[in-house]
């Protein structure tokens, strides 16, 4: 019989922190983020990060004490263990294949402990290499193409990805230039659209796919109100610390939030911007670039969503207990 797990996904802002919590607390579950911006320490406003603490000791799941981590630390948010978590400094990569290696790992530590695997996040190909076992192994890399193309504009290669893989241009965070980069080379090495060369791998799970429907016009006034409650909670000082650190050139701070605030630090116009032109100056327009480029990614969120016909579409919470108590029965 394969371990069963539950997945909580949806577009951001949509609920599913709150929902995989509830879970968790009714079924004895640990909660695996899966977001592909949570992993980085000390960027916790920018992304949402849910308030939780460190720490050590006894606690209670599903109506039993467990001595679960001795005297390691873990993140816990309202008791229930949180893992996917702050895994790497904002300047080191992470990759989808180390995701998928760590979540089949803390996976089996938790069907071990007889509690329920619970993944909660919007990272749409981080769930799917998890749920479908992607085989992420075959796809090719040349080096010295990938440097030809980071020479290129954000522009330029947004266009002659979206020419060959008009698919996945429709899924892809158009403004992180490293994936873009990465989706365009294996495009030109395989002579294959990229939104194509997923393949899915032998099931090692029996999964409940639970995703979060909201109301476009409802969605849409929850980023933006989460917008402004980062910004109150000092999302600039955030990226300020993090800019004269690490700069604002590396990945994680390509992320939406991170790469506005940057623009309105630096007074420069940001290399990830296509053809959009001129770089956000006043901080007015940095907060509005965040609220739309957070609603156009709500938007690829759903597209890529909306294509796995087995996920269950609740838009009410008791729904989807109902749902999660059943499956697990």
């Amino acid at each position: 019989m394969l371990p069963k797990l539950i997945a909580i996904l949806g577009p951001t802002a949509s609920g599913k922190t709150a929902l995989g919590i509830l879970i968790a607390k009714l079924v004895g579950g640990e909660v695996i983020s899966v977001d592909s911006r949570m992993v980085y320490r000390n960027m916790n406003v920018g992304t949402a990060k849910p308030e939780g603490e460190w720490k050590t000791g006894e606690i209670e799941i599903g109506g039993r004490i467990d001595q679960m981590f001795g005297a390691r630390k873990q993140f816990f948010v309202e008791d229930v263990p949180h893992w996917g978590i702050d895994l790497v400094d904002p300047d080191q990569d992470y990759s989808v294949a180390q995701f998928k290696e760590y979540a089949e790992k803390k996976i089996a530590e938790i069907v071990k402990r007889k509690h329920v695997p619970i993944l909660v996040g919007g990272t749409g190909l981080w769930l799917s290499a998890v749920i479908d076992n992607l085989d992420l192994s075959s796809t090719p890399s040349d080096e010295k193409l990938r440097a030809e193309l980071e020479e290129k504009s954000m522009g330029d290669l947004f266009h002659e990805y979206k020419t060959l893989d008009p698919i996945g241009a429709e899924l892809i965070d158009r403004d992180n230039k490293r994936r873009v980069v990465r989706a365009l080379e294996v495009t030109l090495l395989t002579g294959k659209p990229f939104s194509q060369l997923q393949t899915r791998g032998v099931s090692k799970y029996d999964v409940l796919q639970i995703g979060l429907s909201v109301d476009r016009d409802v969605l849409y006034e929850r980023i933006n109100d989460r917008v402004d409650e980062m910004i109150a909670k000092g999302l600039v000082n955030e990226v300020r610390g993090l800019n004269e650190k690490y700069g604002c050139q590396i990945e994680s701070m390509t992320g939406i939030g991170y790469r506005q605030v940057c623009e309105f630090l630096n007074r420069t116009p940001s290399p990830h911007r296509g053809e959009g032109g001129g770089g956000v100056v006043r901080l007015k327009d940095a907060i509005e670039e965040i609220k739309k480029d957070t609603r156009h990614y709500a938007k690829r969120q759903m597209t890529w969503f909306k294509r796995d016909e087995r996920i269950e579409w609740v838009t009410d919470p008791k729904k989807a207990i109902v749902l999660a108590e059943a499956f697990l029965k």
